[in-house]
């Protein structure tokens, strides 16, 4: 996988932070005010967004499990 690591990628990444944060504090106040079930899609909602901002380690890691599958 090609690395990019211009100044868009790193807003993006931010940016991905940021949402995750922000689902998980609105995740916390959901919980608070009973309503579990919407905490907890916020909370995964919060998850794929913490795991959008590790996409190119998560990627260089499934390419090495490949690659030594293939070997």
């Amino acid at each position: 996988m090609k690395k990019r690591k211009g100044f868009g990628q790193l807003i993006i990444t931010f940016a991905f932070v940021y949402s995750a944060l922000l689902c998980h504090f609105h995740a916390s106040e959901l919980k608070e005010n009973g309503d579990l079930y919407t905490a907890l899609l916020y909370w995964f909602f919060g998850l794929t967004a913490l795991a959008g901002a590790f996409r190119f380690k998560i990627a260089g890691f499934i390419e090495k499990l490949i690659g030594k599958n293939n070997e």
